[in-house]
C-alpha cells in the first residue's frame, strides 16, 4: 500500500537518488533508468540520475538528467556545491564577514539562482514518482556531514519548492550506516568513507544493535570527482596542447564527456590506457592508466586527512574501527580503497555487494524516514553537530571567533552567550553568527557565516547593562538554528526565528523563488530566446555571466584551493 511507504533522496553533486522502503526492503526508484546511453552503463548507473540541467541544441527547451548530461547543449552541473559556499565577488572585506550570497547559473542566456536550478531538480525527481504513480509530497532528504547551514538551508529551500516537504535533513554517511545496518545487523563501531562526485565526509560511530550515535566527523567541501576530472582534463591538455579558443560549444561538451568516461574507464584495474579522439583538434591521444594514477595520487592522500582526524578526534587508533564502509563513486577507485585499507586494515572494509556505493545513502534515508513516524525508532538515532556555532568578535586584524556550540555536540544543541551594546545609548546590538572552527578567524575560510542578527533595544539606555541580551542558539535535529533574544531587564522576547537568511539584503531565503522555479521550469515547453538576455544584463551591469555554467561552479571552490580549471574537469578559462 502507498500509505506504508517512506521515502529517501540523496541529493548528490554529480547524480541523485530517490529510494523507498516498505518496512522490510528498501527499493530503488527508476527515476531515469530508461535514458541511459549504451557508454555509461555502469553497476548502479540505472538507478542514478544526474544532477545536470541544460539547454537542448536545436529546439532551446530544458532538460534534465541523462539527456541533459549527454547533450550537445549547456551542461549546468555541481549544483549543490552552490548551495553552501560562497559567490564570486565575497571575499573578506572591511565591512565584516563575507556572507554566504546566492549563485546564479546562467540557462538559454537567462540567469537562475542555484536554489531555483535544484529545486527544479527537485521537481524532475518528484515528476519520475508521479509517473510511477507514486506520491513523493515528504521525505528524508540527504546532506554532507560537514554541509554548512547554508548548504542545509538552501538543499531543504529546493525541495519544498518542489512540492517535497523535507521530513528531516539527514547526514549522508549515517544514512548509508543505517542501510548497511538493515541489512547486515552486525553491531560495532563503523568508519563511513563518503567520497562522491562532490565532497568528501569520514564519519565514525557506534552501532549497538539497535541505536546509531555519531561519534564525529570531518571532511572537506570540495574534492571529489570532479577534482579527478580536473586532474584528467590537465593530461589531456599536455598531450594536445592549448585547447583552440574557437572550439565550438559541441565540441567543449564531447571535451567533457570524454574526460568523463576516460575517469570511469582508468578507474578500473584491468584497463592499462584509453585512446580519446579530437576530431575538432585532428587528432587523437592515449592516457595510460599509470598516467591517470600519479596525476590523481595527491588527491587521494588529500582525502585521508578526515580520516585521520576522526581517529584523532576520538583518540583511536584503526584496531577500534569494527567496520569500513566506502560509499561515493570516487571511493571505489582502487587507489582510494587501498590507501584506507592501509591505514585501517584492508579486512575490515566492506564489500560493495553489502553496503551499495551508489544507492546506499538514498536507501538508509527512506530507512529513516520510517523512522521518524515512529517516536520511538525515532531515539535510535543520535547525530551531532559538524562545526562550532559562535559569533564574530573584533579582533585586530582578523575577525575574532568566539565559540557558544562546540562541534560533536548531540542534536538537538542549544547554548547561550550574552551581549551587551559597546556604547551608552545604543538603540541595537548587531550580532553576526557563524559556523566555525575554535582557534580560526571568523573571517577565515574555515568559516561560514550564517546571518547578521540586528537586535533593537525597547529604548537607549545611558547603562549599557541595561540593554544587555541573552541569545539562545539552538540546532534542531536536522541541523537547522533557530534563535531567541531576550531582553534581561524586561524578560521581554525581542526576537525569536529560524535563521534563513543568507544575503546583504537580510531577506528570507525563499523570496521570490517560487516565481523564478516556474519560469525555468515553463523552458521544458517553451523555448529559451537565445543569449539575448545574458547580453542585455551584461550591458545593464547586472550580473556578469560566466563563459559557462561549469565556470559558477568553479567560483564556489573555497578560498586558497588550488585549482585553476573548472570543477567539472573542463578548462573553461581556456576554452
Amino acid at each position: 500500500m502507498e500509505e506504508q511507504l517512506t521515502y529517501g533522496i540523496d541529493f548528490g553533486t554529480s547524480n541523485s537518488v530517490v529510494a523507498r522502503y516498505n518496512g522490510e526492503t528498501t527499493e530503488v526508484l527508476p527515476v531515469d533508468s530508461g535514458n541511459v546511453p549504451a557508454q555509461w552503463r555502469e553497476p548502479e548507473f540505472e538507478d542514478l540520475f544526474p544532477s545536470v540541467l541544460s539547454v537542448r541544441d536545436f529546439d532551446r527547451t530544458l532538460c534534465f538528467g541523462w539527456d541533459a548530461k549527454t547533450t550537445t547543449g549547456e551542461p549546468v552541473d555541481a549544483v549543490k556545491r552552490m548551495l553552501g559556499t560562497r559567490s564570486a565577488g565575497t571575499e573578506p572585506i572591511d565591512q565584516g564577514t563575507p556572507l554566504l550570497e546566492e549563485h546564479h547559473v546562467w540557462l538559454g542566456g537567462e540567469p537562475f539562482r542555484s536554489t531555483a536550478a535544484a529545486a527544479a531538480l527537485f521537481a524532475q525527481m518528484k515528476a519520475a514518482a508521479s509517473r510511477h504513480l507514486l506520491d513523493l509530497s515528504d521525505a528524508v532528504v540527504t546532506v554532507p556531514a560537514n554541509a554548512t547551514g547554508g548548504a542545509r538551508y538552501r538543499t531543504r529551500a529546493a525541495a519544498r519548492l518542489a512540492g517535497v516537504k523535507v521530513k528531516a535533513l539527514l547526514n549522508e554517511p549515517t544514512a548509508a550506516a543505517i542501510s548497511y545496518a538493515t541489512d547486515v545487523d552486525i553491531p560495532g563501531r563503523l568508519l563511513i568513507f563518503d567520497w562522491g562526485g562532490g565532497t568528501i565526509d569520514v564519519t565514525v560511530l557506534d552501532y549497538d544493535g539497535k541505536y546509531f550515535e555519531e561519534l564525529t566527523s570531518r571532511g572537506i567541501a570540495a574534492l571529489g570527482g570532479l577534482e579527478f576530472d580536473e586532474a584528467l582534463a590537465r593530461i589531456f591538455m599536455r598531450k594536445v596542447g592549448q585547447v583552440p579558443e574557437n572550439l565550438t560549444l559541441h565540441e567543449r561538451n564531447r571535451w567533457r564527456r570524454d574526460v568523463e568516461l576516460t575517469k570511469i574507464a582508468l578507474s578500473r584495474r584491468d584497463v592499462r590506457e584509453r585512446e580519446v579522439d579530437f576530431p575538432a583538434l585532428g587528432t587523437s591521444l592515449r592516457v595510460s592508466r599509470d598516467e591517470y594514477a600519479t596525476a590523481v595520487a595527491p588527491l587521494v592522500e588529500r582525502a585521508m586527512e578526515p580520516l585521520k582526524q576522526c581517529l584523532d578526534d576520538l583518540r583511536i587508533g584503526p584496531h577500534d574501527i569494527d567496520a569500513v564502509l566506502m560509499i561515493g563513486g570516487t571511493s571505489q577507485i582502487p587507489e582510494a580503497r587501498e590507501a584506507v585499507g592501509s591505514l585501517l586494515g584492508a579486512d575490515r572494509i566492506v564489500d560493495p555487494g553489502l553496503c551499495h556505493p551508489m544507492t546506499a545513502v538514498a536507501r538508509g534515508a527512506a530507512v529513516y524516514s520510517a523512522a521518524l513516524d515512529n517516536h520511538m525508532d525515532r531515539e535510535r538515532f543520535s547525530l551531532v553537530t559538524n562545526y562550532d556555532l559562535g559569533t564574530a568578535i573584533a579582533g585586530g586584524a582578523r575577525k575574532g571567533f568566539v565559540p557558544i556550540i562546540k562541534r560533536n555536540r548531540t542534536l538537538a544543541a542549544r547554548g547561550e552567550r550574552r551581549f551587551t551594546p559597546a556604547r551608552p545609548n545604543a538603540s541595537s546590538v548587531k550580532v553576526e553568527i557563524v559556523e566555525g572552527e575554535a582557534g580560526y578567524a571568523a573571517d577565515s575560510d574555515r568559516a561560514f557565516p550564517l546571518g547578521e542578527l540586528e537586535v533593537r533595544f525597547p529604548k537607549p539606555e545611558r547603562d549599557p547593562e541595561r540593554n544587555a541580551v541573552a541569545i539562545d542558539f539552538r540546532y534542531d535535529h536536522s541541523g537547522i538554528l533557530r534563535v531567541k533574544v531576550t531582553h534581561e531587564a524586561s524578560k521581554h522576547v525581542l526576537m525569536e526565528r529560524e535563521i534563513d537568511s543568507f544575503g546583504k539584503d537580510g531577506t528570507p531565503l525563499q523570496q521570490g523563488l517560487d516565481g523564478e522555479l516556474v519560469r525555468l521550469l515553463a523552458h521544458t515547453e517553451v523555448p529559451f530566446l537565445g543569449d539575448a538576455g545574458r547580453e542585455e544584463a551584461q550591458a545593464g551591469g547586472a550580473l556578469k555571466a560566466p563563459l559557462s555554467a561549469a565556470e559558477g561552479a568553479q567560483a564556489s571552490v573555497p578560498h586558497g584551493a588550488d585549482h585553476d580549471l573548472s570543477v567539472n574537469g573542463v578548462p573553461q578559462s581556456r576554452i
